[in-house]
């Protein structure tokens, strides 16, 4: 039922009419905004559209610009081809720091930074035309994260600089506080994540600081008084994290599966840890090892979760003792018993010092892993390119080519973001300089092997394939239009028919893959893949 349904909404993406920005030239892409940037971050809406929040680089005093821009699932800009504007009083110096980015279920985003000139932190509430709703202010505030809430109101999360602790607030659906004083975590302290629960409840996992940028990481259940619920906090592991990284996170209802690597003696090592609602850890202290092989180092990692399935995706950045080489590796976890489905060692995708390594978000699509491979080094003499990979539910390679190229322009790519498909179509951001200074780009992927299942079963629709100069079509029922598409979703031939066989001339198509969406009398729809040699 799941694929049935996901099937219908790729038709409805390949509905598009050919006025689009996305460009099938993956050595172009699209131009997110015409100046210069620093740091950005996307989120994808739930109608395929694409927000991207950077910083425009400007003269002093100002120094940047927090812009917003949003695609629409064609690859149109809707804000102009600067974006729109969230602020440009943001107390600045020459640098950014860490900040966040969430979405909720009306398409609103929230912007979570910091100023770096007097450390004020800021949170901002934007709706999709664009305009901030509402901001929130605090000073001395670092780590500023957002979690909106099912109930309208938004719990935002710092450091504050005053109490040295994790604190959080929840503010109304106007941005205005709820709580007469804020919660926080013992010190000394700093917000990682945030998850809504049940009965209005938030897990918070946090770092506990140590010395110089190292943590331990901990959590704690805050009611919805932002009242402490477990007894004392939970120790998540007894390893050595950095609060200054990004871990990632899903949950499964009440239950919460955090992903992180830390140190160990001189070595790094990826673990995933399960939070039950009542604080205990069923895997214990540390949680699941990705790998307990000793010898190389994991990394970075991503994780994902379809609801339903019995298992949480890992994907991993490898690397050797030098950390000079590096490759990627897979893991699949029971998400009851944390047993690792892909051996002890773990599944080896693409060897260390093939230097192919993981970017932006792990996402799945029918419980199978999509994510996208940078490959190269950003060295300067040896450029990069972003690469899709697609795998099957057992961790094998969906393509016999491995990877399918999805931004190749020759130079280093940084800031790379990859948002969950909607619609049929998944689309990565990413920073560039092309010779003009660091722009935003941005491209779109639709995996074909998604869109060959039947909407209507009951729809018989016969033909050859491959086809060189003509695509014969013979139907059960009356056919009323064909459209074709390219494999970005690029309407090609719209053609229009009262027959159950038609004949298109494809002579002059280009060799590759199309989609042919076939439509009868009777409301009756089919795509099929097409190659034309």
């Amino acid at each position: 039922m799941f694929m049935k349904n996901f099937t219908i909404i790729i038709i409805l993406l390949i509905g598009f009419v050919s006025h689009a920005q996305w460009n099938e030239d993956i050595a172009v892409n699209a131009l997110v905004a015409s100046s210069n940037s620093g740091d950005i971050k996307s989120i994808g809406t739930s109608d395929g559209q694409t927000y991207v929040v950077f910083w425009k680089a400007v003269a002093a005093p100002v120094n940047y610009e927090l812009r917003v821009q949003l695609l629409d699932a064609l690859g149109n800009q809707q804000f102009g081809e600067d974006g729109a504007l969230i602020s440009n009083t943001i107390p600045m110096s020459t640098s950014t720091s860490q900040w966040s980015l969430s979405i909720d279920d009306s398409n609103n985003i929230y912007v979570g930074v910091t100023g770096t000139s007097n450390d004020t932190g800021l949170a901002y509430k934007i709706d999709s035309s664009g305009s901030v709703l509402w901001t929130v202010t605090n000073s001395g505030a670092f780590l500023v994260k957002v979690l909106p809430l099912s109930s309208g109101e938004t719990l935002v999360s710092w450091l504050s600089t005053a109490t040295s602790s994790a604190t959080m607030q929840k503010y109304d659906n106007n941005g205005i506080a709820v709580w007469p004083s804020a919660p926080a975590a013992p010190t000394p302290s700093a917000p990682a994540n945030l998850y809504e629960i049940s009965s209005g409840n938030y897990i918070m996992v946090y770092h506990q600081l140590g010395s110089g940028i190292s943590s331990t990481l901990y959590a704690q259940r805050f009611d919805i008084n932002g009242d402490a619920v477990w007894e004392s906090p939970t120790q998540l592991a007894n390893k050595t994290t950095a609060f200054i990284n990004s871990y990632d996170g899903v949950q499964d209802a009440d239950v919460v599966y955090y992903s992180y690597y830390a140190t160990s003696s001189s070595r790094f090592d990826s673990y995933l840890q399960r939070i039950n609602p009542d604080g205990t850890l069923p895997w214990g202290i540390n949680g699941a090892d990705f790998d307990t092989n000793e010898t190389d180092y994991e990394m970075e990692t991503k994780i994902d979760f379809n609801s339903g399935s019995d298992f949480i995706w890992s994907v991993c950045t490898y690397r050797d003792q030098s950390q000079n080489n590096s490759g990627t590796y897979v893991q699949k976890f029971d998400k009851t018993t944390g047993d690792r489905q892909f051996t002890d060692t773990a599944k080896e995708l693409f060897a260390i010092g093939t230097d192919n390594v993981p970017a932006g978000d792990l996402q799945l699509v029918v419980d199978q892993p999509i994510f996208l491979i940078k490959s190269g080094l950003d060295n300067g003499g040896s450029p990069t390119t972003l690469n899709v990979c697609y795998l099957a539910q057992n961790g094998d390679f969906v393509w016999p080519e491995e990877m399918k190229p999805l931004a190749t322009y020759a130079s280093n790519k940084g800031r790379i973001q990859f948002n969950r498909p909607v619609n049929g179509q998944a689309v990565t951001v990413f920073t560039e300089n092309r010779g003009s200074g660091s722009k935003i780009y941005a491209q779109n992927f639709i995996e074909p092997t998604l869109s060959i299942n039947d909407i209507n079963v009951s729809l018989s629709v016969h033909y050859l394939n491959p086809i060189q100069n003509t695509l014969t079509l013979t139907s059960s029922e009356q056919i009323q239009t064909i459209r074709v598409y390219s494999v970005l979703g690029q309407l090609t031939t719209n053609h229009s028919a009262n027959t159950t066989r038609v004949t298109i001339a494809s002579q002059s198509w280009k060799s590759g893959t199309y989609f042919v969406k076939v439509s009868t009398i009777h409301g009756a729809e089919k795509v099929l893949k097409i190659i034309k040699e």
